[in-house]
């Protein structure tokens, strides 16, 4: 536990150093929050008024788990870092859970931007069910970062992994309904988004936003593709 804390200060520190992917984690969502907003949603056009908030959750969320993890990671065994890591006592599942834990705080932030902006700037109402949407996002948050830390564990330079990543990123945000609301998707396409990561917590959020308990279908998805994900990803990260 100790060496998995010390890697995670070590990791905190070296983060937050990078301001250019700070920017995108969290300007870019937070931007896209602000222009929509300006723009104005009622609800009367059939999009809930949870959509602009959950969508810069997914996306903010997204940016860490499919670009900002892997690339760390992959960029690690590019330069050699990994390969002087197993010279140490440390193993790499342990470097795997301190990423997860400075990831999974970094997507508490963001969140928790989003909300305070929201309700401040623009008065947004915050989730009427806060305890089931905490679940929802958390839930979304580590499906999202898990898929990061499996994309790092196959891929083995930081190109490849954007590659990889962008390629799940923008269909993930069709999927989701970020461009076309999950609401009026064609009926063809609503059963995707509700078994992709994204979609199905842009969709527990959206209920939990509302009062209401997350669907099953979609709480199932993400702790399904959680445990695929980590397991995986332990099984196949090493230092070489």
């Amino acid at each position: 536990m100790s060496q998995t804390l010390t890697l995670t200060r070590i990791e905190t520190k070296l983060f937050v150093r990078e301001w250019s992917g700070l920017f995108f984690v969290f300007a870019l969502p937070l931007g896209l929050l602000t222009i929509f907003s300006l723009l104005g949603n009622d609800g009367s056009d059939g999009i809930p008024v949870s959509f602009l908030p959950t969508m810069a959750i997914g996306i903010g969320v997204g940016i860490l788990g499919l670009a900002s993890l892997p690339m760390i990671l992959a960029g690690y065994r590019e330069k050699g870092v990994l390969r002087r890591m197993s010279t140490t006592p440390v193993r790499p599942v342990k470097l795997l859970i301190a990423q997860l834990l400075l990831h999974v705080a970094a997507a508490v932030a963001v969140i928790l931007l989003i909300l305070f902006v929201g309700k401040v700037a623009f008065g947004a109402a915050l989730p009427g069910s806060p305890l089931m949407f905490t679940l929802a996002a958390l839930l979304y948050c580590v499906s999202q970062l898990s898929i990061g830390l499996l994309i790092a564990g196959l891929v083995s330079t930081a190109k490849g992994a954007s590659v990889v990543g962008n390629i799940l990123f923008f269909p993930s945000m069709f999927f989701a309904g970020v461009w076309t609301p999950g609401d009026v998707m064609p009926e063809s396409l609503r059963w995707l988004r509700d078994i992709t990561p994204m979609g199905a917590g842009m969709s527990s959020m959206q209920d939990a936003w509302a009062g209401n308990w997350p669907g099953t279908v979609h709480l199932v998805a993400m702790v399904a593709v959680t445990a695929a994900c980590l397991a995986l990803a332990a099984r196949y990260f090493r230092w070489e």
